[in-house]
């Protein structure tokens, strides 16, 4: 990419002092009009490419509900405040709720994301600004979260705007900017928890640069409002739904969390791919060190801080057993600050073609792992849509064994079901789906076959691809079959049976 280059004749230069706080160059305004349009047709194009899964299944399930039972069941269905909910539940009474229109409320919130980006950026110089909007155009971390019905890239579009207030108001002093800062810190904190992260070293430094008398209100405001969401957190917290968290390794998430800044949470040769992109972090990161100045310096010294505490706070917090809910998904806000530091190394005045040649290195891994990923299903999200869509009309009454919460995307696709855990139902049908397995050191594993019959029953269908299996037996007539007997032919006793209506 050449936007170094373009970004030097964009227009006028004023006081002196780079572009900050000065008007649109002509050249930059159109680039950054052609990044924003590209990363709407990336994220809205290829919205049901992909199954709902499970997440998105129970926000489906949630705002069915009426406005009041939405409100009612949002502590023990999720995990998260209720901004999002809120905004999905109109926004989905007006768009619906197939994947294109259900999706749609995040692609919005991801596009609109890439020009606030710039503006961040922006506050150091154009140059900046336009590395940090192709850096998230690219972004397969941002790509992925712009088409997954859930909180996320709301949170990551608040904390945006909530992170250029906050620089505008170091560098300018207003009680305009400040304001703003604390009203976009409240959106962001009433979608996600995890916003408290990038707020408190964004107030430490607004309080040390103001002082109290000057910071005390919007910071206080903030913190109304973060107080007022306690109850609803603590009574989230205790019904455990945060549980697998604590239990995988804390070591194994920090691995995962760089990865998915880096090139996202899921797609081909990983390894290889986070390794390449990470190399050129630290090569961009040493431009930054070395090769910036002034307030190149400033602004990404500034960035670093508050992604360092974004990151470093919920890691200590679940290093000393305080509270442990440390996850790639729950940090995502703190990649707006990573990539202005990224960006003030691509975009710096002596940066040169290095700067440009390593910014554009990054854009063309994230669109490799965004086409890859696009290509190959068994990269993609858990594909509840293909099983539910190989079921034909059925022979009921029919019984679904799945993997454990397979009822929850199944039914978004089939209707209600009934699950089973003990005793015996009738079955006419008997039809066993599967997933690919992931992992991180090469290509997934593949979905397992189910061939054994269940007794009485035969074989009559297999349709399986690298992301699903499914394997369909029938019998001549309804027979009793015991739940457990299925699991345990399935291979997987913590699976569920399900009985279809």
């Amino acid at each position: 990419m050449a936007i170094s280059a373009r970004a030097e004749a964009a227009g006028p230069r004023v006081r002196g002092a780079g572009t900050a706080g000065t008007s649109y160059g002509p050249m930059a305004l159109r680039i950054v009009i052609a990044l924003t349009a590209i990363g709407a047709a990336l994220r809205f194009g290829t919205l049901n490419v992909q199954s709902l899964w499970l997440d998105e299944s129970a926000t489906i399930i949630l705002v069915h509900r009426s406005f009041g039972g939405m409100l009612s069941h949002l502590a023990s269905s999720e995990s998260a405040p209720p901004l999002y909910y809120v905004l999905a539940w109109a926004w989905t009474h007006v768009f619906g709720t197939g994947a294109v229109g259900f999706r749609s409320l995040s692609a919005l919130a991801g596009t609109l994301t890439i020009p606030v980006v710039y503006a961040c950026g922006r506050e150091t110089s154009e140059r900046v600004g336009l590395w940090a909007a192709a850096l998230a155009t690219f972004s397969p971390a941002m790509y992925y979260y712009s088409q997954e019905a859930r909180a996320y890239a709301l949170l990551v579009l608040f904390s945006a705007v909530a992170f250029l207030c906050w620089q505008r108001a170091l560098r300018i002093g207003d009680g305009r900017s400040l304001a703003w800062w604390a009203l976009a810190s409240a959106l962001a904190l009433l979608t996600h928890y995890f916003a408290v992260f990038l707020f408190l070293p964004e107030a430490l430094i607004l309080l040390r640069r103001f002082g109290l008398r000057r910071a005390w209100v919007p910071i206080g405001a903030v913190g109304v409002v973060g107080a007022a969401l306690i109850p609803l957190a603590a009574r989230q917290r205790s019904d455990g739904k945060a549980k697998w968290i604590e239990e995988s390794s804390l070591l194994n998430r920090i691995a995962e969390t760089i990865k998915q800044f880096l090139v996202g949470l899921y797609g081909p040769v990983e390894i290889e791919t986070a390794a390449v992109s990470g190399l050129l972090g630290l090569a961009i990161l040493a431009i930054v060190l070395r090769r910036t100045d002034g307030r190149e310096r400033d602004r990404a010294r500034d960035a670093a801080i508050v992604a360092a505490a974004a990151l470093g706070l919920p890691l200590l917090l679940a290093a000393a057993h305080v509270i442990d809910v440390f996850d790639g998904r729950n940090v995502i806000a703190a990649w707006i600050p990573y990539v202005v530091v990224l960006a003030a190394g691509a975009g710096a005045a002596r940066a040169g073609r290095a700067g440009a040649a390593l910014g554009g290195a990054m854009c063309a891994v994230g669109i490799g792992v965004i086409v890859a990923t696009n290509l190959l299903p068994g990269y993609q999200r858990d594909d509840w849509r293909a099983i539910a869509d190989g079921l034909p009309t059925p022979l009921a009454p029919r019984v679904i064994v799945g993997e454990h919460y397979a009822g929850l995307p199944l039914s978004i696709y089939l209707g209600k079901m009934r699950g089973l855990t003990k005793g015996t139902v009738l079955a006419r049908e008997i039809d066993f789906g599967a997933l690919r397995v992931r992992h991180t050191q090469g290509a997934p594993y593949p979905p397992y076959v189910q061939r054994r019959a269940p007794a009485g029953f035969h074989l009559v269908a297999v349709r399986s691809d690298e992301a699903y299996a499914l394997t369909r037996f029938v019998s001549d007539r309804p027979r009793r079959v015991s739940a457990q007997q299925l699991l345990r032919l399935s291979g997987d006793l913590n699976g569920e049976v399900l009985l279809a209506r």
